[in-house]
């Protein structure tokens, strides 16, 4: 009779640090995947500052970008915001809220910029295109500074 406990003890010590150990190795898996999303969030982003930075300087400054502009290249189309779009929210609440404000701008930017001159909301549709770009912009520093922060 002893045995057959020994057995079992055995057994669900074996098993509960089996648990443990398959845990542990889940969840610095986890972490990893996080902070290799988080980087390539970043390098993404990278790529796209100086940009967004020419554009945002040139809506803010009186002149040129005061009036009605018609941009040919896309702001943002296919990337990681839609390919990991799920794991943004395994990020910390800030980061998360962050990425998908500084992605809903150039979104917004995209699909407003896409209104050809003719169509009657063309005007309206201009500024929030020339609004959301300067809003990505001011994000820019913070969004970066969050990632690397998560990455590093």
């Amino acid at each position: 009779m002893e045995k057959i406990a020994l057995l079992i003890v055995g057994a669900l010590l074996g098993g509960i640090i089996g648990f443990i150990s398959s845990y542990s190795m889940w969840k610095v898996q986890m972490n990893q995947n996080k902070a290799n999303i988080a980087q390539g969030f970043y390098l993404e982003i990278s790529s796209m500052e100086n940009t967004i930075e020419q554009y945002a300087k040139v809506f803010i400054a009186p002149g040129l970008g005061a009036g009605p502009v018609k941009i040919e290249q896309p702001f943002y189309s296919n990337g990681l915001f839609f390919d990991c779009r799920k794991e943004i929210f395994s990020f910390y609440k800030d980061l998360s809220k962050t990425i998908f404000e500084f992605y809903t701008c150039l979104l917004v930017a995209e699909r407003d910029r896409q209104i050809g001159k003719t169509d009657k909301f063309f005007v309206p549709a201009n500024d929030e295109m020339k609004n959301s770009i300067k809003k990505a912009h001011e994000l820019l520093p913070k969004l970066k500074a969050l990632l690397k922060n998560e990455f590093s």
